[in-house]
């Protein structure tokens, strides 16, 4: 996928299913052995902890969404900037994150995810 217009559709794609919940689709544009890791935690999560992780989110907000995104394409992926907007039991928050995305052979690798979850456990905390 070197074409940098069709990286940003991927990209913008992915992020939609995600929102939306389609957790089987996610799970096709997964290599099987991708990797997730996070900042907060510096944990790789496997394939089906992750798509564990995002099949729980209509459970875990009354609201849940990607404000403002961004993408870059880089010649083996893409990054993505965007402001997660969450809302559970009347309190909310706006947390921007960034990912650096691998992608190959069509599917994503490896991502890598910095936001600040001290936020985000505030709102799960109510």
């Amino acid at each position: 996928m070197s074409d940098a217009e069709s990286i940003l559709e991927y990209a913008e794609r992915f992020f939609a299913l995600v929102e939306a919940g389609d957790i089987e689709a996610v799970s096709a544009l997964y290599h099987d052995d991708i990797t997730v890791w996070h900042n907060y935690d510096d944990v790789d999560q496997s394939k089906e902890e992750n798509l564990a992780t995002l099949g729980g989110i209509a459970g875990r907000y009354d609201k849940f969404g990607y404000a403002r995104p961004r993408h870059t394409a880089l010649e083996d992926g893409f990054l993505r900037q965007h402001v997660i907007e969450v809302e559970r039991n009347g309190r909310a928050a706006s947390i921007p994150a960034i990912l650096r995305v691998y992608v190959q052979d069509g599917r994503i690798r490896r991502i890598e995810e910095y936001f600040d979850r001290r936020e985000l456990e505030a709102v799960l905390a109510a």
